[in-house]
């Protein structure tokens, strides 16, 4: 009788724990990397939630650091895309380095958008878009017996 009995699923007599350890190298490696990747190239995403109220859906953008000028929102059908642009200027003591910085953020609904009735407000750095539920055209279907 083997000394590593009941470690391994049936059928299994071989250590796996250097494929396993292996496995969250190569996990730690990548994640690492595209840490420092996003931070190269600046591809922090926008932090977006998103409530649901009796008249409204109601989608709040973190957005700290950029004025109202910097921020684009659209509407295609159902979906609604915000995205920023800006620029960031770091000096250093001999040297200044400046770089262009887009963000964009994808929120889809369950209906077609009423571009007239949305509304959008910016301040303290959150977004705030207010999308009416009203005209959203949804037809509910009963289901016979």
């Amino acid at each position: 009788m083997s000394k590593n009995k009941g470690k391994f699923p049936d059928g299994f007599d071989i250590d796996m724990r250097p494929l396993h350890d292996f496995v969250k190298k190569m996990d730690s490696f990548f994640n690492e990397s595209f840490k420092q990747m996003n931070s190269q190239f600046h591809l922090k995403s926008i932090w977006v939630d998103v409530e649901e109220t009796d008249s409204d859906i109601i989608v709040k953008a973190e957005l700290p650091g950029y004025k109202r000028d910097q921020i684009h929102i659209e509407i295609i059908g159902n979906r609604l895309r915000i995205s920023v642009k800006g620029m960031d200027n770091e000096k250093y003591s001999n040297s200044k380095r400046q770089s262009f910085e887009q963000k964009e953020k994808v929120v889809t609904v369950p209906f077609i958008i009423p571009e007239e009735e949305t509304s959008a407000s910016f301040q303290d750095g959150i977004l705030k878009i207010f999308i009416p539920k009203k005209n959203s055209n949804r037809k509910y279907i009963d289901i016979e017996e």
